[in-house]
């Protein structure tokens, strides 16, 4: 992960904790002149599969011929992943100037409104600020935690999307799919399309409630679009779409059972995004090449096929049980050996009681170096009390790279790695 070297100012803003609220976004943008309100915004929430979600979709619109903005966060590799336009991130010097600019609003005069500003406004605020410069055709932005007070819920949107309800941020969002649900659902407007991947029934409810209020018209799955899984290649997976608009056979570039969801999801939003845009509906061999061609690191992405090494960011109880469903339905003649980590503010003890079930499996814990992941001292104990394994990360790569024939030989298994 590689920061921006000549802007660590911006690490005085950076906080363990969200400091929910929208004023202070309001007013940062109300000096720049506003420019959420210059876009057309697509409003992504939700749980898991945000990612996936928007990286078929903006695919999609893409092959449309459009500009497409994508804010996603947080970044894998460098920091200005987290803007890009048709997937080029932003040039490195373009958002040190306009660093450079917000740093002297948050320096400047106007510090009395601004007090308690975070990191994540800061960013947010400058992807609104970069895709209106550029004047992009549509702007997809990724809801950071929950949605009703995210920073990203100042703008007025096209079309919102929630994709998956599940217990996440426990601590700030609730610790129930429907008081989840509720945050989350804060992202609706009064009048505006909602669109809404495979959720619990509790918490849709919840969802629907919302939205009736403000009149938005929804398209739900299982309800107006449907999706079926035909079959699983060593590239993807196969599904069937229909919808009222739309029926076609697709294959995904990625990986996992969930990822036909999220891809049918992408497929509804792009659908109701032409309705809304006064569009012409894409054609299904656009949609057919956008799906397959789609990629997003760190989603069951194989990053060694010998020995197979799978990395994976699943990183809360639902995405774990997606994961494993994945593991077992691909890989159940395989042993498995999952490398594990997360931050602390994560269901720590949920995720491994999870994996510890998966069959014929050696779970290691690790540790990384960030100030959010969890402490080494408790991943050690909990290895301990679990009979687990623990491992620095380097040096079990470094063993399974460096002993995959002798381990092979041993064991006369297949062996998957997999990093999560």
């Amino acid at each position: 992960m590689k920061e921006i070297e000549n802007n660590q100012w911006i690490a005085n803003y950076r906080t363990n904790q969200p400091h929910f609220g929208l004023e202070r976004m309001v007013e940062l943008l109300a000096l720049r002149g506003n420019p959420h309100l210059k876009l057309k915004v697509i409003h992504i929430g939700g749980t898991n599969g945000k990612g996936s979600t928007i990286a078929f979709l903006k695919n999609m619109l893409e092959k449309l011929g459009l500009r497409v903005g994508v804010f996603s966060s947080p970044y894998l590799i460098h920091y200005t992943d987290q803007i890009s336009i048709n997937g080029e991130s932003i040039p490195e010097a373009r958002l040190e100037a306009l660093m450079v600019d917000y740093q002297s609003l948050l320096e400047g005069e106007a510090t009395a409104n601004l007090q308690g500003t975070t990191e994540f406004e800061i960013i947010t605020a400058i992807a609104y600020d970069y895709f209106a410069s550029e004047q992009v055709d549509v702007a997809i932005m990724e809801v950071g935690m929950g949605g009703l007070l995210d920073s990203t819920n100042v703008c007025q949107p096209i079309l919102t999307g929630i994709t998956t309800i599940g217990l996440d941020h426990v601590a700030l969002l609730g610790d129930t799919l429907e008081a989840i649900a509720e945050q989350k659902a804060g992202i609706i407007k009064q009048g505006i399309p909602l669109v809404t991947g495979r959720i619990a029934p509790e918490a849709l409810a919840v969802i629907d409630r919302i939205a009736e209020g403000k009149d938005a018209p929804r398209l739900a799955y299982g309800a107006n679009y449907h999706v079926s899984h035909q079959e699983s290649v060593v590239t993807g997976e196969v599904f069937d779409y229909t919808s009222a608009v739309r029926q076609g056979r697709f294959q995904t570039g990625l990986l996992g059972l969930h990822q036909i969801e999220n891809a049918g999801m992408a497929i509804a939003l792009l659908d109701t995004f032409c309705q809304e845009d006064a569009r012409e509906l894409a054609s299904n061999d656009l949609i057919v090449q956008a799906v397959e061609e789609t990629s997003w690191p760190g989603r069951l992405e194989i990053v060694s096929r010998d020995p197979l090494m799978i990395l994976d960011g699943a990183h809360n109880p639902h995405a774990i049980k997606a994961l494993l469903a994945t593991l077992q339905e691909r890989f159940a003649d395989y042993h498995k050996e999952i490398l594990f980590t997360c931050i602390k503010t994560k269901a720590l003890e949920d995720m491994l009681d999870l994996l510890g079930a998966m069959p014929d499996t050696e779970l290691t814990l690790t540790h990384f170096d960030d100030s959010r992941a969890t402490d080494e001292s408790v991943l050690k104990e909990a290895a301990k009390s679990r009979n687990l394994s623990y491992q620095g990360w380097q040096d079990f790569l470094e063993q399974k790279l460096t002993d995959k024939k002798k381990r092979k030989k041993q064991l006369g298994l297949s062996q998957v790695p997999c990093i999560s």
